[in-house]
């Protein structure tokens, strides 16, 4: 699925049981200056995770960040996923130096790096950030 020029992939992760499932979206950039345009318009804060399909580490916490998203995508946070091989000038801007790396942006401003840190420290960033959002409505 398509929208703009960010490419939705369907994330299935559990919910709940070993029998129910929740569908998610993690979006993949395609475009990072459509997606540039995306993270400076107002709206709900986006959770950036900067990866490497080499990496392994970023492997071991992908499945934490879809179970993140499964539980916490949806109006009030944003998810995506940006290879740095495909977007090596975008994520060298963005001040990725090692992945996997993860940012927090909330109007168009970066307002929160995370790098070298656990899912957990990932997820309660997220949190917090999707709550406040959620209060300023």
């Amino acid at each position: 699925m398509t929208f703009g020029n960010v490419v939705r992939r369907r994330v299935l992760v559990p919910s709940g049981g070993a029998t129910l499932w929740a569908r998610r979206y993690i979006a993949d950039v395609d475009s990072a200056t459509a997606f540039r345009k995306q993270l400076a318009e107002e709206g709900p804060p986006a959770l950036v995770f900067y990866t490497a399909r080499w990496c392994s580490p970023c492997r071991d916490v992908a499945p934490h960040i879809e179970a993140l998203g499964a539980r916490l995508e949806g109006p009030h946070l944003r998810i995506f996923r940006v290879d740095v091989d495909d977007h090596e000038r975008f994520a060298a801007d963005q001040g990725v130096k090692a992945v996997p790396f993860f940012t927090v942006h909330r109007d168009g401003h970066v307002v929160e790096r995370l790098a070298g840190c656990g899912p957990d420290a990932v997820a309660e960033a997220a949190q917090r950030h999707a709550e406040i959002y959620a209060e300023r409505l």
